[in-house]
């Protein structure tokens, strides 16, 4: 929605908003329901992985909604600090709250989360200055930043799935809605695409595929949640 080429666009409206509610209606299903629809059974998952990926759910509707409201009704006069801040909103919670799912997916051991936000704290930083001054080296400088971000998570994330893959072969004999490398590296590459056709912001294709990718990460994270077993208590973070 950087340049609001799909507001002309019906069948992009409409994906726009099926996204929204999509990431609403999962937000409110993983808080309400406490077993597992999708398997059938009555052994439930983690409560705390419930609850980051309903928080990231959640941070996805409102990225939607903030887009909107403003592009058409606070900044619609000024689209440099419009981006900028829709921008920087984004950055500083579905992004963080992403790592954190996947980081809890992982039950070998409580890894620390405080990494996700800091990460992306010099966003912030950037946002306020690139207002101050007005300056349009905000888009580009974030674009590289994130890309760079998204690479680093990656090569760690593909460490500790290996470190859990072996924690499981150590410790279970039955590996069944235990294993998750597989599903998790393919979200991670599905972000990293993410990160790579954002950078064309505006093109009308480029919020096609954001949405598209945005029902994938949904879709991806719910049934994720649903079929993974929770294997030791979880204690609050």
């Amino acid at each position: 929605m950087y340049e609001y080429q799909g507001l002309g666009d019906a069948f992009f409206l409409m994906l726009y908003g099926a996204a929204a509610w999509f990431a609403l209606l999962a937000c409110v299903y993983l808080l309400w329901r406490r077993g597992n629809a999708v398997v059938g059974d009555d052994i439930g998952s983690s409560r705390v992985l419930r609850r980051w990926t309903a928080a990231f759910m959640a941070a996805v509707f409102a990225s939607h909604v903030w887009w909107v409201v403003l592009g058409q009704l606070c900044l619609s006069d000024d689209w440099l600090v419009r981006n900028i801040v829709a921008i920087t909103l984004d950055r500083l919670t579905f992004v963080p709250l992403l790592m954190c799912v996947l980081l809890r997916m992982l039950q070998d051991r409580q890894r620390p989360l405080w990494p996700a936000w800091a990460t992306v704290a010099p966003v912030a930083v950037l946002a306020v200055v690139c207002i101050a001054l007005h300056s349009d080296v905000f888009e580009p400088a974030v674009e590289w930043y994130m890309a760079a971000v998204a690479v680093a998570f990656l090569v760690y994330y593909v460490r500790a799935v290996r470190q859990y893959g072996r924690w499981l072969l150590d410790n279970y004999a039955d590996l069944e809605r235990k294993e998750v490398w597989q599903s998790l590296l393919l979200l991670a590459f599905i972000l990293f695409v993410h990160v790579v056709y954002s950078t064309n912001g505006g093109a009308l294709v480029t919020e096609y595929l954001a949405q598209v990718n945005t029902l994938i990460i949904i879709a991806f994270l719910v049934w994720r949640v649903e079929t993974l077993q929770e294997l030791e208590s979880d204690s609050e973070t």
